[in-house]
């Protein structure tokens, strides 16, 4: 289960996450430049405006120094509005470089997606990983364009504030931060409580999309079994955890701002009063006096925004982590070496590489340097494989058996017997655990994946149309076909006289995977999706087991015109759908247990032919 995503243990944020974050961020090194040196020049500005107040009082007030009033007015005035101008632009550079980091994450972890094995999609719901999509990617996008700049410009406030109050009186600002370094103290644990509420309800908010994507897909299914109050009741079982958990961390949060304005009021009043007897001791003047308890209040500034930032970013680095979980996981390993070509062969039976569908395709090695080829034939052998999903259950035993090119191989057998397992194996979706398994002699290990994947044309018993037009559904098997070759495949599968008749014709609009049609048309449409590769090899996983006898005719007649000429394994529900195949294999518990012809296997009378006349179903 080495992705299993962790969406049932606790996630908690880390250091590491933050620094990954930056490193996104700062892919626009020049923007971040630019904001980094507003924030410094917008807080050094706030602090010298503010250190303006004590010549202001003690030279230009209490000396009736109107000129010096002036000044230091204007002063104040210039410093204060540099700080606000360059304020401005480093929100709006912060929220275009964080939108574009967002996009950088959201591409890189749907290019990681792409690039994991079927093992990781059985076992995660779609919900629980559409949540790191949408909700962990919305709350990091919310809190890197506020956060870090409010962050980071109440940290250099913070300091530069600190400095400031040191070169004024060093005996106050001791005393300060004594009553400071307790008040912090106590906030790190509400703070710290807090992220691990907040990281804990993103795990929450997965699991509930995960139950919500699987609902709304099997909605069917509800309404069939009347489980509408059931699900109701298991959602709202999950809404109320979610509730829980935000309000438990909200609560604690809501503590903290009461605890730092209490907190600060009293440090302020400490220091007042020892400032107060220092003036009075002639220690201080009245104008040093007011600046200086002028910046103890100014330290509740970048202490409280802390504050509130706080959860925001327990929640952005909680989600992000969740990011990370994903795109630190081992994609699909592909140590294969041959390629699968488009070619043309001419009169001295030399190979040429074309990018053009040629009805040819071959197998291409290079060796030092120099392509060597070899024809896609058709030629498929098992040589005792052996199979289990999760190590332990075996699905496969010691399965072997061999197809020649263009023949028809039908496998039937009871659920679970392996038969699609089959078909998993040979185009590498699993690596099998033992034995061999080639394709016109070639160890299917040195063949990289993609390529394997392109020799074999694929029409499973669930049809899979996403929503775009019926000619978008068909050129999804070649995205480089021309109009006259999606007509001709939709011709050849018998989907083009159906395809005319809709309101728009290839033009028409595919919603809710295939919905709109009958489950006969959607299968059509998914055999012109296979044919327009014309493929070599063929796997037929019970493709007319969803649709009904009548509809069949046609499917079948279009499967046939599929298959012919190419290496066809078939997965079959139905027997009557392969009675012509070349070979016709009974699977049970994950073993061959007969082989041969139609006409062969019923003159045995063993389990095929019980099956066939009735006296054994499968199940």
């Amino acid at each position: 289960m080495k992705n299993k995503l962790k969406s049932s243990k606790n996630n908690p944020t880390s250091h590491g996450g933050i620094k990954r974050l930056l490193k996104y961020l700062f892919n626009y090194k020049w923007q971040m430049f630019l904001v980094i040196i507003s924030v410094i020049v917008s807080t050094t500005c706030q602090i010298l405006g503010m250190s303006l107040l004590q010549p202001t009082i003690d030279t230009a007030i209490l000396k009736a120094d109107i000129n010096g009033l002036r000044l230091n007015i204007i002063k104040m005035i210039i410093f204060f509005s540099i700080s606000a101008l360059t304020s401005v632009i480093f929100s709006r550079l912060m929220v275009r470089v964080s939108e574009k980091s967002i996009r950088d994450i959201r591409n890189e972890l749907f290019a990681k997606i792409q690039s994991m094995d079927i093992g990781f999609f059985d076992q995660n719901t779609h919900g629980e990983i559409m949540s790191r999509f949408t909700n962990d990617t919305d709350m990091l996008g919310q809190s890197l364009s506020s956060s870090i700049p409010n962050l980071l410009q109440s940290f250099l406030l913070f300091v530069g504030t600190f400095v400031i109050m040191f070169v004024i009186n060093f005996r106050l600002t001791i005393l300060t931060i004594f009553t400071i370094f307790i008040m912090l103290a106590i906030l790190k644990r509400l703070v710290k409580k807090s992220t691990k509420l907040f990281s804990r309800n993103q795990i929450e908010l997965g699991k509930m999309n995960g139950f919500i994507e699987e609902t709304l897909s099997g909605q069917k299914i509800v309404k069939v079994f009347n489980f509408e109050e059931n699900s109701k009741n298991k959602f709202n079982q999950m809404a109320d955890r979610v509730r829980e958990l935000i309000w438990q961390a909200n609560t604690v949060m809501g503590k903290i701002m009461p605890f730092l304005k209490n907190g600060i009021n009293i440090s302020y009043a400490i220091v007042c009063m020892a400032g107060a007897f220092l003036t009075i001791v002639g220690q201080m003047t009245v104008g040093t006096l007011a600046t200086y308890l002028t910046y103890v209040r100014q330290l509740q500034n970048p202490i409280a925004t802390v504050s509130q930032q706080a959860n925001v970013m327990a929640q952005a680095v909680a989600g992000a982590n969740r990011i990370f979980e994903i795109l630190d996981m081992e994609g699909e390993k592909d140590e294969g070496y041959i390629d699968l070509v488009h070619a043309t062969i001419d009169k001295k039976g030399k190979f040429h590489e074309s990018d053009k569908l040629t009805g040819i395709y071959a197998w291409k090695k290079v060796i030092d340097g120099n392509p060597i080829y070899k024809k896609l034939e058709g030629k498929i052998d098992f040589e005792h494989v052996n199979f289990s999903y999760d190590g332990k259950n075996q699905i496969l035993k010691d399965v072997s058996f061999y197809a020649r090119p263009g023949e028809k191989i039908a496998f039937v057998g009871s659920t679970g017997a392996g038969k699609t397992t089959i078909t998993n194996v040979i185009t590498r979706f699993y690596d099998i655990d033992s034995g061999l398994i080639k394709v016109d002699d070639i160890d299917i290990k040195k063949i990289q994946k993609q390529a394997l994947r392109r020799a074999f044309g694929m029409v499973l018993q669930d049809v899979n149309l996403f929503t775009d037009s019926i000619y978008e559904n068909i050129r999804y098997g070649r995205l480089d076909a021309n109009n006259d070759e999606i007509k001709a495949a939709a011709r050849m599968s018998k989907a083009d006289s159906f395809i005319k008749r809709l309101p728009h014709g290839y033009d028409t609009k595919i919603y809710g995977n295939g919905s709109s049609l009958s489950d006969g048309q959607n299968q059509l449409v998914s055999i012109s999706r296979a044919a327009v590769d014309e493929p070599s090899m063929l796997i037929l996983d019970e493709a007319t087991s969803s649709i009904d006898s009548a509809t069949e005719l046609t499917v079948t007649e279009a499967l046939d015109n599929l298959m012919a000429g190419s290496t066809s394994i078939v997965i079959a529900h139905r027997l009557s759908t392969i009675k012509n195949s070349d070979v016709i294999m009974v699977m049970d518990d994950g073993r061959i247990i007969e082989r041969g012809n139609h006409e062969s296997l019923m003159e045995k009378k063993g389990t095929y032919y019980q099956l066939y006349t009735g006296k054994l179903e499968l199940d």
